[in-house]
């Protein structure tokens, strides 16, 4: 073969690989006139409120989002209902039957099978302008992600909302916070925070742990307190009245002369309920023939993995003057039972000490103060004696609640605090903090943005 057959073919194909490749590597999707966000909870997005109010929030300037998560609970209404937003169900590993197999086995079987469902889900979501993630679950949630906007979506910008610490709720299962995976869950997640765009977080002390203890940069790190959404109201005396006559839930309940208490609840054990239930059986042994205390409707709303336990556990006890009642409610629904509340109940217990329980902020949002189990950061939300009070132990909760049902003029001061409370908002805090992470533009200048999120686009 001579020099010149050598030379053509290769020139040939030189000129061929670069054809061949056009056709057999998947091309990018089109970039949309539009910014696009990909938020992702490896979780059941229903009960996820904040990442269902980071949805709303983008979508509401501009963005198209795909929201993926666990449908096992339906969203909000608002985002059902809005063509700006996919949502992309994850199917829980637990539906495969790894329940019952012992947690050394359960737990690589799980993150295998996670990890597979996110990396084909995201690979046909790239394009997108950010990946929100919260954190935790952290395993494998971070390392997809890393993944994903690595090799696959190159444009995509990564951002961790930190709701907690992963590392610190698997101490929590494992009962040891220096287990070998425990550590090796803690270096994962500090490796991984400090490879992220930014990073929001629910508090002040979180930010803080994140730059002591994470090596996280101040500059990529941005405390987003939770606000409740705007579906969370005070009642209007009109409204409450009807709820209380209307709905099953407040049967043979009178307000004139009850307490109604509310707590929601996922059933895990960074609740404990029978914390609650200790303290109710206190407040009912308290009120004597002469001196009674107003009947108390305890209502407890939620599901999860130790709701039978706490059925069990009612059952078992004998009141006179407490009356618990479990229910699940909607996403419509539950504002409206908050709403009703003297006063709401928060019997979560950080596992980190950094986070904060949504629930409070739900009820404040309503207007109704809340009485809290102490933990670290609890004083960046619940002021004592302004719009609610911590507690420490059984006795303690129990006190309280005979204080203030006792006492009209300090249940009257903690209820304008609460009311306070309702004014601070998601959208106007979301828009000030997370804006500008997300390159959105002052709201005054968002006028072109909303004329381009017609449907025509």
């Amino acid at each position: 073969m001579n020099t010149s057959t050598i030379v053509a073919i290769c020139l040939v194909i030189y000129f061929f690989i670069p054809v061949v490749l056009y056709f057999m590597i998947p091309k990018d999707p089109e970039i949309s006139p539009r910014k696009r966000a990909i938020v992702l909870v490896l979780g059941d997005i229903g009960r996820s409120p904040r990442m269902q109010y980071h949805t709303l929030s983008l979508v509401e300037t501009g963005f198209i989002v795909d929201f993926c998560g666990y449908t096992e609970s339906a969203p909000l209404q608002s985002i059902s209902d809005n063509p700006d937003i996919t949502i992309h169900s994850i199917r829980p590993a637990e539906e495969l039957g790894f329940s019952s197999l012992p947690f050394i086995l359960r737990a690589p079987l799980k993150i295998i099978y996670q990890t597979y469902q996110l990396y084909y889900l995201l690979k046909r979501l790239k394009g997108a302008d950010y990946l929100l993630v919260q954190n935790p679950p952290s395993l494998p949630t971070l390392l997809i992600s890393y993944i994903f906007i690595t090799i696959q979506s190159r444009r995509t910008r990564f951002i961790i909302d930190w709701h907690n610490f992963g590392y610190t709720v698997l101490a929590t299962k494992l009962q040891s916070n220096t287990h070998p995976f425990v550590r090796l869950s803690k270096w994962y997640e500090q490796r991984f925070g400090r490879l992220s765009f930014a990073n929001f977080c629910v508090t002040k002390s979180m930010a803080d742990v994140l730059i002591r203890e994470f090596g996280l940069n101040s500059f990529r790190i941005i405390p987003l307190p939770d606000r409740p959404a705007r579906q969370f109201q005070p009642l209007t005396v009109e409204a409450k009245s009807k709820l209380l006559l209307t709905s099953e839930i407040f049967s043979e309940f009178n307000p004139q002369t009850d307490k109604l208490v509310v707590t929601s609840t996922s059933y895990t054990p960074d609740e404990d309920l029978t914390f609650l239930l200790d303290a109710l059986s206190q407040y009912d042994v308290s009120s004597t023939p002469s001196i009674p205390l107003p009947r108390i409707l305890a209502v407890v709303t939620g599901k999860g993995p130790l709701m039978d336990e706490f059925l069990q556990n009612v059952k078992a006890r004998a009141w006179n003057n407490v009356t618990v009642r479990t229910v699940w409610l909607s996403a419509e629904e539950y504002p409206l039972v908050i709403g009703a509340a003297d006063i709401g109940i928060s019997m979560h217990l950080s596992t980190s000490g950094w986070d904060l329980p949504m629930k409070i902020l739900d009820m404040f949002g309503c207007g109704v103060p809340v009485l809290a189990r102490d933990f670290p950061a609890l004083s960046e939300l619940v002021r004592d004696g302004r719009n609610g009070f911590s507690f420490e132990s059984v006795g303690d909760l129990a006190e309280k609640l005979i204080e203030l049902f006792t006492n009209p003029d300090k249940m009257l001061k903690i209820r304008g605090g609460a009311k306070m409370e309702s004014t601070n908002r998601w959208n106007e805090t979301w828009r000030i903090t997370a804006g500008p992470v997300f390159h959105i533009p002052n709201k005054d200048d968002l006028t072109e943005i909303y004329s381009s999120s017609s449907s025509d686009d």
